[in-house]
């Protein structure tokens, strides 16, 4: 079937599959190259960023640093994480990334005991289409006054149906096999069911917990991150642009179960979506799984 309609599990938005679109005809493509200019996230370049408010340190020098958000879009709320001191470094190449999610889980303890915060968002963006303005790899956190759109959706269906929407969903998930991309000892990829991106993966926790905050196997699950983005890059290309976010409750809120997403951006969004907020993806997801599959396969092999 190249047409169908889907209910994402967790907020009911509804997506729109039509795998014959993948087979339109494009002309756009993202310019790599890059104007010289003096990066202030590489080491040395220390002082062209405002002073750290959180540091890493390794054996070397620093391995991760926190500097306010020179254009914050709440001030003194928004922190810039430079992810590594290397610019050509990317998620599936970060050793230290089991810091660097241990960073986001001690900004969010943060930002959480201030006053007046109901919501931490923290996310990545990599490339020109996901909203890098900066190549460096980098990540932000920010924290808001109010509940998020998709957060409160969430929430709504949680509290109505009183049950473990995520949890019940992955065991259904686990059951058929048809979306799953790998399983860890303590983690599960999913190709998302009904994706906003072709090839959007959720990463869930199999313990129910409610929020990264109270998180501590970071050493696996920057494993499973990294093998996700890697096996993303293969089929995708090695300069893919992506957006990860992480959709993690306050810690006040334990009705709930944190996940992972990773969001290809190789497609755009036209009048249709933009209209509607109904979102057409090109690739059914048990297309895109079966893809991985045999990637992941030919990686295993090599």
């Amino acid at each position: 079937m190249s047409f169908f309609i889907r209910e994402d599990p967790l907020t009911a938005e509804r997506r729109i599959i039509a795998s014959v679109r993948s087979r339109r005809p494009h002309i756009i493509r993202e310019i790599t190259e890059e104007e010289p200019f003096q990066c202030p996230f590489c080491a040395g370049n220390e002082a062209l960023t405002p002073k750290e408010l959180f540091v890493v340190n390794g054996p070397s020098g620093w391995l991760v640093r926190v500097v306010p958000n020179k254009f914050p879009a709440i001030p003194n709320m928004h922190d810039v994480v430079v992810d590594s001191p290397n610019h050509e470094d990317d998620i599936d190449r970060i050793e230290h990334l089991d810091k660097l999610l241990w960073t986001y889980k001690e900004r969010m303890v943060h930002y959480y005991n201030q006053d007046g915060v109901k919501y931490v968002a923290v996310f990545r963006n990599r490339g020109v289409s996901a909203g890098a303005s900066i190549p460096h790899p980098h990540s932000q956190v920010l924290a808001t006054p109010f509940y998020p759109s998709r957060f409160l959706k969430e929430k709504e269906r949680y509290e109505r149906e009183s049950t473990d929407l995520l949890g019940n969903f992955l065991r259904k998930e686990l059951e058929l096999q048809e979306r799953v991309v790998s399983v860890s000892k303590n983690f599960v990829v999913l190709m998302a069911y009904a994706p906003i991106t072709p090839y959007e993966l959720w990463i869930v926790p199999k313990e129910a917990t409610s929020s990264l905050v109270f998180e501590n196997k970071f050493e696996e699950l920057a494993q499973v991150l990294k093998d996700s983005v890697s096996l993303l890059k293969s089929f995708l290309g090695e300069n893919l642009s992506y957006n990860i976010t992480f959709q993690s409750a306050p810690p006040w809120d334990r009705d709930y179960r944190y996940y992972i997403r990773i969001l290809p951006r190789v497609a755009v969004f036209g009048g249709f979506e933009l209209e509607t907020e109904n979102v057409i993806v090109s690739v059914a997801p048990e297309e895109a799984v079966i893809e991985l599959r045999t990637v992941k396969y030919a990686k295993s092999t090599e």
